[in-house]
């Protein structure tokens, strides 16, 4: 009698080259950012996962009415009745149109995801748990093999060059220091919303990163 292995929650950063798939359809799930003002396309491949999408979908429609608001919860909608063909899906991630994220694709395998929702939430707290796991882009942690080019990605100089920067403010603050005062703790930078965790070192696309620097309005 064969066993099944269970899946972990979070998927690992990939270690193999991205498979680029180009047949088949593919279904968007929508993610809106009051915030932010903006919207992300994640296009995710129906043949293979159309039992997990079936399951998010059935759970993600348990909120009758979805809001948005300033500073709230972002908001989910999965279409599985109209589907994109696999070159549209990756002409999108190529759009320049938002400056805080940017639309994905994702060719590989989805997991069940279960938001846990409970029979006695309200509207928000299911928004809210909706947001707790799949908010700003953490699909990415139930599917792999996302497309993305090897020309999108940054190269190492950039880091290198950052790094260099930064240890020359660093020497110029020094000697800026008291030798009887003790110097200011290191400030923790908070990891930006909205830029997938898996992107936001070098293997973050470029172009991604000129959008992470656009002054919003």
């Amino acid at each position: 009698m064969s066993t099944e292995t269970e899946q972990p929650n979070n998927i690992p950063e990939q270690e193999t080259p991205p498979s680029h798939n180009m047949e088949g359809k593919y279904v968007i799930l929508l993610e809106t950012s009051a915030e932010e003002h903006e919207q992300w396309y994640y296009f995710i491949k129906y043949d293979g996962n159309e039992e997990a999408l079936k399951h998010l979908q059935d759970q993600l429609e348990q909120v009758e009415h979805w809001t948005i608001e300033e500073e709230g919860n972002n908001t989910f909608d999965l279409d599985l009745e109209h589907f994109v063909s696999a070159t549209t899906a990756k002409e999108m991630t190529k759009v320049d149109l938002n400056a805080h994220s940017f639309n994905r694709k994702f060719d590989g395998k989805l997991q069940k995801i279960d938001l846990k929702f409970k029979k006695k939430y309200n509207d928000d707290k299911k928004m809210a748990k909706a947001m707790e796991i799949l908010g700003d882009g953490q699909i990415e942690n139930f599917i792999d093999d996302e497309d993305i080019d090897p020309e999108d990605l940054c190269s190492h100089s950039s880091s290198d060059e950052n790094d260099t920067d930064n240890e020359s403010v660093s020497s110029e603050d020094e000697d800026d220091v008291s030798p009887n005062k003790p110097p200011p703790p290191p400030e923790k930078k908070p990891r930006e919303k909205g830029i997938p965790k898996a992107l936001l070192e070098c293997d973050r696309p470029g172009w991604a990163r000129a959008k992470g620097k656009k002054i919003r309005k």
